[in-house]
């Protein structure tokens, strides 16, 4: 279901199921160039998502991205990390499960560190922030003044051909427009191409995870897909050797983005981690 959230001025679209209960709201943060709909395929297959109760879970389009507001504004590490606070306290959520998506990974251990009363238990899904770890977006980032006129060069072919070759692991046709549709509503046009430049330059590369992990004491789901070409699968053991309180588990046939590919499969794994 489409909602619409305010924060700080922001009209923030998000995509949400299940119903309020006891349990702690689950936050979904997307991932570099991403949106909500990247988690629409398991929010569907979660218990809150076939009409029988559940519990309550939203993907947020964070700011700069998909349907949300773009404003011109920093996008660097402490801007999301006060918008994602200023968000859970807009929807009444005091504690949460934080579940973070490749870059949207690196953010929820930013916030799970910085905010740990805040965060009951925390899920990452191919999760960017590892020293070593190598993308596409880090690549970008070294060109430096070159990568905005990059982003505002884009076109949906190109988007296209990456997710193709780097992204998604031998997908349907259906779900490499709707990954496609996903990325366009994020970088294409100027204050996107303005927005994702500066998560680029600001964030990808310059922030790591390593000396924060082994603080993290919340119980960690790590979900990895066998076939991840962007940031392949022995990360996934470089993680959860650094978590104290970490379970990994690899999904087969699934690339970058096993939530949107395998949404069953994780959704199996989510259930029995949060006990339901």
């Amino acid at each position: 279901m489409d909602t619409w959230v305010d924060v700080n001025g922001m009209r923030i679209h998000c995509l949400a199921a299940g119903v309020d209960g006891n349990e702690p709201l689950m936050v979904m943060v997307h991932g570099w160039a991403g949106a909500a709909a990247d988690w629409a395929p398991l929010l569907r297959v979660l218990p809150g998502g076939r009409g029988e109760g559940g519990r309550r879970a939203i993907a947020v389009d964070l700011p700069g991205s998909g349907q949300s507001d773009k404003p011109d504004a920093p996008y660097d590490m402490p801007w999301f990390l006060d918008f994602l606070r200023t968000f859970c306290a807009a929807v009444g959520a005091p504690t949460i499960v934080l579940a973070g998506h490749s870059l949207g990974g690196l953010i929820a251990v930013h916030f799970t560190a910085h905010f740990p009363s805040m965060v009951e238990k925390l899920i990452l899904v191919d999760p960017y922030g590892l020293r070593g770890e190598r993308s596409r977006g880090e690549s970008l980032a070294r060109l430096g003044p070159l990568v905005n006129a990059g982003f505002f060069l884009n076109r949906r072919p190109v988007i296209e051909r990456a997710i193709r070759t780097n992204v998604l692991y031998r997908a349907e046709e259906e779900l490499v427009r709707t990954a496609v549709d996903s990325t366009a509503s994020s970088i294409l046009g100027p204050e996107g191409a303005r927005a994702i430049a500066r998560v680029t330059r600001r964030v990808v590369g310059r922030l790591h995870v390593d000396g924060l992990l082994p603080a993290i004491s919340q119980p960690t789901l790590l979900l990895w897909g066998e076939n991840d070409r962007l940031l392949p699968p022995r990360w996934g053991d470089a993680f959860a050797a650094l978590l104290p309180r970490a379970t990994l588990h690899k999904i087969p046939a699934a690339g970058h983005m096993p939530m949107f590919e395998r949404p069953r499969e994780v959704a199996e794994k989510i259930s029995r981690f949060l006990g339901e």
